[in-house]
């Protein structure tokens, strides 16, 4: 299996375990003050175990059955950060087609993009026994699908939002650092550049940061909580197919408040787009906060970045 995400980071070698903490022993009250108040990652396990997806989702048939007339793309590789390294090689197909590769032995590792939600196979899902006060997230939909086989993704980090990564079928290791962090523009021209993937020494301005990485292993029927401004690279550990689920909602207000300063005196950077009725939340939810000048500068900083 590919570990290209992991090998050429050195704090990877050495990286402490986030807490595991079983779904029985969970409730809401202590998953929220004691990890989500805090930012701070955990393992849960068997936050997914009773979802009808883990069973049906093994059967390709039954996938091709229920969704494979959606148009997809089909990548022959992990998931990239960068834009012409994840285009490559891209082919256009049905969600049926697809599965039939992701299924079949002749492809060493891919993964697909999902052009439109799978909204048949939403049935299949749960929900979270620790999680049921949980508002709409800001930049991202209700659930993602990422579908694939023996692929991971780069290092990357959500700039708003909380989400629970879970593992429907297959297993990951997944290593995590704040981006909270002196060290937070380092980390950011690497990670974003991606030259690691391939370079040995594109980390060694790493060797000697006071960086606190961790490592997570997430079984199939575990879910990860990944805080916002959390760097993750994630690596599959089976080789055959695989199905994530990535379950986000919106950030307590003090953390929300935190991300939008940080972002507003450019430590840390607006990834990826926003739609008109993702600007507008995040507008309301400044304004309740009084940071709209803030906000409006983060906004700034993100389109100069877009065109530079």
């Amino acid at each position: 299996m590919p570990d290209t995400i992991f090998k050429n980071v050195p704090g990877m070698r050495n990286a402490a375990a986030v807490p595991v903490v079983e779904v029985d022993s969970l409730p809401e009250s202590l998953f929220n003050s004691k990890y989500v108040d805090k930012s701070q990652p955990c393992v849960i396990r068997g936050a997914v175990r009773g979802w009808p997806a883990r069973e049906k989702w093994r059967d390709a048939q039954y996938l091709k059955r229920r969704a494979g007339h959606h148009p997809v793309l089909f990548f022959p590789h992990e998931n990239h950060i960068t834009y012409d390294r994840m285009m490559a090689g891209r082919e256009e197909m049905r969600f049926a087609d697809a599965v039939d590769r992701l299924f079949s032995d002749k492809w060493s590792v891919a993964t697909l993009g999902l052009q439109e939600e799978l909204t048949e196979l939403r049935a299949d899902v749960g929900r979270f026994s620790f999680l049921t006060q949980a508002q709409q997230s800001f930049l991202y939909p209700p659930i993602r699908f990422f579908v694939y086989r023996n692929a991971g993704s780069t290092w990357h980090y959500h700039p708003m939002d909380e989400t629970l990564m879970c593992q429907v079928i297959g297993s990951k290791q997944v290593g995590l650092v704040s981006a909270r962090t002196p060290f937070q523009k380092t980390l950011q021209e690497i990670f974003l550049s991606e030259d690691y993937y391939e370079d040995a020494s594109a980390c060694l301005r790493l060797d000697n940061a006071d960086l606190s990485w961790f490592t997570a292993t997430v079984e199939e029927g575990d879910a990860l909580y990944i805080p916002p401004l959390w760097w993750h690279g994630i690596i599959p550990k089976s080789e055959s197919f695989g199905v994530t689920a990535a379950v986000p909602w919106r950030s307590p207000l003090p953390v929300i408040a935190d991300t939008i300063r940080k972002m507003a005196s450019g430590d840390i950077e607006m990834l990826g787009g926003t739609s008109e009725a993702q600007v507008q939340a995040l507008v309301d939810v400044a304004k309740q906060l009084g940071l709209e000048r803030e906000l409006e500068k983060v906004f700034q900083l993100a389109q100069v970045r877009k065109l530079g």
